[in-house]
């Protein structure tokens, strides 16, 4: 099982202003904390792989499995530990790393049990002797170690639930984990020492002088790159797994560090501490040990935990149960495909598929959508028809704006440009839409019955190659250049630093207070974007309308390819999309209905199928996705011969 790569913050640590806009989610199981046992402290707690589910154990046996979108306790699950006596204490709770719906536990019976919380129910338990209380599973959940009171490692295989061996340790044995390769297990001990042991032999391989006093807890950095350990002196070590070097301790809490964690990038450490006098959670940046957030909580947070893909997290509060601070909100689609504040510019805009963007655009949000073509009319006539539409937002004066453009005319194409500078100065996103089909000669080339009339196909209309290639082709490389300052400048509004950025493990730096200051949301982290609009006859070696378009739209989807490879270190991105047949000019007289070898969805494209994919691309849902083709064909390049 691979790691997931880890994540660097350089330069100013953006943290602290995302976690100034979280709340804290508090969760009990007790209508009066006041009356709760120290026995029903929480003294475990677990996420499962995906987020969606948090475990929390206490002694006193109470096994309970948390919706985070749901803090009332009606909404939780407790599972009952069968046949276990009154003396029986819980000790730790496990999820599976992979399987999100099993959870592993120990208790002082002696015994390992897996749950499967759909069910309720245990599913399969072990007995693995004197008072287990740490558990570990290997990267791939296939195998698990219980460590037990009187220093010994058990190795459970989960498949058949048996013992495969008892290892036991010559000192004091607390925490354990599992690097990401499986290959290795490191230990803490009570006399301050890490060691790493070879798995499945228990051979050691390595040993670390890391505390003064007993070492209690151990986690390892989601990149692999960090082991952090906490000891008895209230002290974090940081090592680097290459060198193992102690790159800094950190002094996180007043007390014995009881756990310690990693952010889901790695990014952040926290750790836990029952520390009595100083309850504080403390938030440090992993690559400079800065402190970059302190909470204040009005217990100690012995026990702490970081949601495993966002930066949440979650920790006990004694008699005031789980506290998860940022909570768990369910994800609002309309966030993710929305075109809130943006800027955006769309080449051959008045009609067709740009006229079907601009309006989802405008529709959704937009703060302006500037639409350029060679007929000012048509542009203004379009926008007149988007405004008087039911559907335009209330607001709709001044969205939508008209610039009378050759986009085949670099000089045409600055003038553009600088309007769009003076009236707004930025643009968030740039759509190279503008299109023309060309010399229609593939129905001509596909009816040829002699080769006489197939070589006067191939060359009819031979002079349109210039304007179909200097349009459909050409156009995108001057315009996206023409336009590049303008997405920079959209970029440094939104905090990301200007220029070049090169070399490995250096990101672009960032200032994400801007995005408060322009009123985007803490996880938004768009960059400026370039969009083609080529065609799914980039893909297809069946010739429709004509050589031409083909050729040219094959180059326009391989131009957008390339420039997501050289603006990479611009921080610009640069996708592309290849529409099936859709209402248009270009459309006119089509059938509108296919059959299954023609277009399996039996139909054209319509506003729904571009609109969406336009707002995903352009929204925060598409923030991540960089340097690809997005088909909308309704599966026509799918059956027909073609290069996709």
């Amino acid at each position: 099982m691979a790691p997931p790569a880890r994540a660097r913050t350089l330069g100013k640590p953006v943290f602290p202003g995302y976690m100034k806009t979280l709340k804290t989610a508090v969760y009990q199981d007790s209508a009066r904390p006041g009356a709760v046992s120290s026995s029903h402290y929480i003294r475990s707690i677990s996420w499962n792989a995906s987020g969606t589910f948090i475990a929390t154990g206490a002694a006193d046996k109470t096994l309970r499995i948390w919706n985070p979108e749901k803090t009332n306790v009606k909404n939780s699950t407790e599972l009952r530990t069968p046949g276990a006596t009154a003396l029986t204490q819980l000790e730790r709770v496990a999820f599976h790393p992979i399987n999100e719906n099993e959870l592993a536990s120990c208790s002082t019976d002696g015994m390992v049990r897996f749950w499967d919380i759909r069910s309720k129910a245990s599913v399969g338990e072990v007995k693995v002797g004197e008072q287990p209380f740490t558990l570990a599973w290997t990267p791939d959940g296939s195998e698990m170690v219980a460590g037990r009171k009187d220093n010994v490692l058990v190795t459970i295989d989960r498949a058949t639930l048996s013992i495969v061996s008892e290892q036991p340790q010559p000192l004091q044995t607390n925490q354990c984990v599992f690097d990401w390769s499986g290959n290795h297990l490191y230990m803490t001990g009570g006399d301050g020492s890490v060691k790493m042991l070879r798995y499945p032999s228990f051979e050691s391989a390595l040993t670390l002088n890391a505390h003064t006093s007993a070492c209690n807890a151990i986690s390892m950095s989601p990149g692999g790159d960090f082991l952090a350990a906490g000891g008895g002196d209230a002290l974090i070590s940081l090592w680097d797994t290459q060198e193992w070097i102690c790159v800094r301790t950190l002094e996180l809490t007043g007390g014995l560090v009881k756990t310690v964690d990693f952010s889901f990038d790695g990014s952040y450490i926290t750790a836990g501490s029952d520390d009595k006098e100083e309850k504080k959670i403390r938030i440090a940046h992993v690559e400079t040990g800065e402190i970059v957030y302190t909470i204040d909580v009005p217990t100690p947070a012995a026990h702490v935990a970081w949601h495993p893909c966002r930066y949440i997290l979650a920790y006990s509060a004694d008699n005031l149960g789980l506290k998860i601070i940022g909570g768990i909100t369910r994800l609002n689609p309309t966030d993710l495909f929305s075109a809130k504040g943006l800027v955006v510019v769309i080449t051959g805009g008045g009609s067709g598929l740009g006229l079907a963007i601009a309006s989802a655009l405008y529709q959704n949000n937009a703060t302006k959508v500037y639409i350029l073509g060679r007929r000012l009319t048509a542009l203004q006539n379009a926008i007149k028809t988007l405004e008087s539409s039911p559907s335009a937002p209330k607001t709709s004066t001044g969205i939508l704006s008209a610039i009378s453009c050759d986009v085949a005319d670099v000089e045409s194409v600055k003038a553009a440009a600088a309007q769009v500078e003076k009236e707004v100065g930025y643009v968030d996103v740039l759509i190279n839409n503008a299109g023309v089909t060309g010399p229609k000669n593939g129905q001509d080339i596909h009816k040829a019955e002699t080769i006489e009339q197939l070589r006067d196909a191939m060359v009819a209309g031979y002079d349109g190659w210039t304007s179909a290639m200097a349009i459909n082709t050409q156009s995108v490389v001057g315009v996206s250049a023409i336009f590049l300052p303008l997405l920079e400048a959209a970029n440094t509004r939104r905090g990301w630093a200007p220029g070049k950025v090169t070399g490995a493990g250096n990101p672009r730096q960032r200032d994400a207070s801007k995005l408060q200051q322009i009123g985007a949301d803490a996880d938004d982290d768009r960059m400026a974007h370039i969009i083609t609009v080529a065609s799914v006859a980039s893909y297809m070696r069946w010739v429709s309308a004509g050589l031409a378009y083909n050729a040219s739209k094959a180059a326009a989807a391989h131009l957008g390819k390339m420039m997501s490879t050289f603006l990479a270190e611009w921080g610009v991105r640069s996708n592309i999309i290849c529409p099936g047949p859709y209402p248009s000019e270009m459309t006119v007289g089509m059938a509108p209905t296919f059959g299954t070898g023609q277009v399996p969805q039996g139909r054209m494209g319509g506003l729904n199928d571009i609109a969406g994919l336009a707002l995903f691309l352009v929204g925060k849902g598409g923030a991540y996705v960089n340097g690809t083709t997005q088909l909308t064909d309704g599966g026509r390049v799918g059956v027909h011969p073609a290069v996709y």
